[in-house]
C-alpha cells in the first residue's frame, strides 16, 4: 500500500511541476508575442526620405530611432539594386543608394505605379522585408 501512496504522490508532484512549467511557458510565449507586436508597431517611427534623385540612382536617408543598429542589407526590384549594404547606428541618420539599371523602363513603371522595390532590413537580430510600390 505504501508503494501505491508513494506513486500517487509522485504522480501528483509531476502534474504540479508540469502545470507550473506550462504556466511559465505560456507567460514566456505571451511576453514574446507582445514584444514582437510592439516592435512591429514601432517600425513606423523609422523615417525613410528621398535625399536625391538622378537618372541612374536614388539616394534615401533613414532615421534610426532605436537603441539598436538598423541594417539595410539589400534592395531589389525589376530595374534596381542596392549599391552597398548600410548600417545606421542607434539614434542616427544614414544614407543608402539604389542603383537604376534601366532608367527609361524604371521611370515608365514608376509612372504607371507598377515598380516594386523590396527592402531587406534588420533591426538588431530581427530581419524583415518591406515591399514598396512606386
Amino acid at each position: 500500500m505504501d508503494a501505491v501512496k508513494l506513486s500517487a504522490v509522485l504522480i501528483a508532484l509531476a502534474f504540479l511541476i508540469a502545470f507550473v512549467l506550462l504556466l511559465n511557458v505560456k507567460s514566456l510565449v505571451l511576453g514574446s508575442v507582445k514584444q514582437i507586436t510592439e516592435l512591429k508597431d514601432s517600425l513606423f517611427r523609422v523615417k525613410i526620405q528621398t535625399v536625391s534623385e538622378t537618372q541612374h540612382n536614388l539616394t534615401f536617408s533613414i532615421y534610426n530611432p532605436f537603441n539598436l543598429s538598423i541594417h539595410v542589407y539589400n534592395a531589389t526590384g525589376q530595374y534596381v539594386t542596392l549599391q552597398k549594404s548600410v548600417t545606421v547606428p542607434p539614434m542616427e541618420t544614414g544614407n543608402f543608394t539604389i542603383l537604376i539599371s534601366n532608367s527609361k523602363e524604371f521611370y515608365s513603371l514608376a509612372q504607371a505605379r507598377q515598380e516594386n522595390i523590396t527592402l531587406y532590413v534588420g533591426i538588431g537580430t530581427f530581419n524583415f522585408t518591406e515591399s514598396v510600390n512606386l
